[in-house]
């Protein structure tokens, strides 16, 4: 049973009459982790064998199948690593994703849906693919694309889908959201996970993390380069990158603005900060960490890189 229930109106609006369902719908919100739950979840509906409701049941073949990720009627296209190391959608997923359409359905007058993640990823060739997919759409088969920065995606596939904004969750639904899951974060963590109830969830539990890593970065042209490499790299380097990039986002923010987005609680530390802290620097910084960024999940020494960063940082203050 879906528990998102800032979802609900538009799960009802669309499946209230299946059969009259488009061929294909860009589902387009902020946070990319909500996109692809919404779309996975109406996926499981879609293709569920009790149409009674509008939530998959959870125990029919087809859900089961879908728990395993094995449905012969479910096809899921995501971004993977180019040589350039950028995480990209390739011509080859989009002719596998046409070949699976090719196949009848499973089920006797059943559908076949295919879910393509971050749709804004798609190289030139594989949206062209798709634009020929999307020109003559098979019958009995659904395209769902999703994405969080739909202004990426061309305006001849948009065009040719049903455009659908995702709803943000209130204050209150975040809330009961992670009420429900026996999760109890404060307003420092919300802001941090950007108020995404979904990204709260799957990541509650670094965030204590977080708060010691940015107790130190908070000591600014202060903090010791000699790291321990255990508690900054327990969950990778990609992800204490990205704890930086916020951290720094808003040292600048602030400095320009006095606004703070990820760490409100850290008003007063930040304060004292940017009283030093050079605007030049911290943007070649916040550049640096897009590049290290990129490759920060390759097989590279990562203490080294980690040191490296954390020697830059202490060069953003006079």
């Amino acid at each position: 049973m879906n528990n998102h229930l800032w979802h609900n109106e538009i799960y009802e609006s669309l499946l209230s009459n299946p059969e009259h369902m488009a061929h294909a719908y860009l589902f387009y919100g902020k946070e990319q982790t909500s996109n692809n739950s919404f779309s996975i979840h109406l996926s499981e509906s879609l293709l569920c064998y009790d149409q009674d409701s509008i939530h998959p049941c959870g125990v029919c073949d087809a859900c089961l199948w879908m728990a395993t990720q094995s449905h012969p009627d479910f096809f899921s296209v995501d971004a993977g690593e180019s040589d350039a190391n950028e995480k990209l959608i390739p011509i080859s997923s989009i002719r596998a994703l046409k070949s699976f359409f090719e196949l009848s359905p499973h089920v006797v007058g059943g559908k076949k849906v295919a879910l393509i993640n971050q749709s804004d990823r798609m190289n030139n060739q594989a949206t062209n693919a798709l634009l020929k997919i999307l020109e003559e759409p098979p019958s009995n088969c659904i395209i769902i694309l999703s994405t969080n920065q739909p202004d990426l995606i061309l305006p001849t596939v948009k065009s040719r889908c049903q455009l659908i904004t995702l709803p943000e969750p209130t204050k209150e639904q975040t809330a009961d959201y992670l009420k429900v899951n026996n999760i109890t974060l404060d307003e420092g963590a919300l802001a941090y996970f950007n108020s995404s109830p979904i990204a709260a969830l799957d990541q509650h539990e670094s965030y204590q993390k977080v708060k010691q890593i940015t107790n130190i970065l908070g000591q600014g042209k202060a903090m010791d380069s000699q790291l321990d490499n255990g508690d900054w790299l327990e969950f990778g380097l990609p992800w204490t990158i990205n704890v930086m990039q916020k951290w720094c986002y808003d040292l600048f923010s602030f400095k320009l603005t006095n606004e703070l987005f990820y760490f409100p609680a850290k008003k007063e530390i930040i304060e004292n900060l940017v009283i030093n802290l050079n605007l030049s620097k911290i943007l070649q910084f916040l550049k640096k960490l897009n590049e290290v960024k990129v490759y920060a999940s390759k097989p590279v020494n990562k203490e080294i890189n980690l040191e490296l960063l954390v020697i830059e940082y202490r060069k953003v203050f006079n």
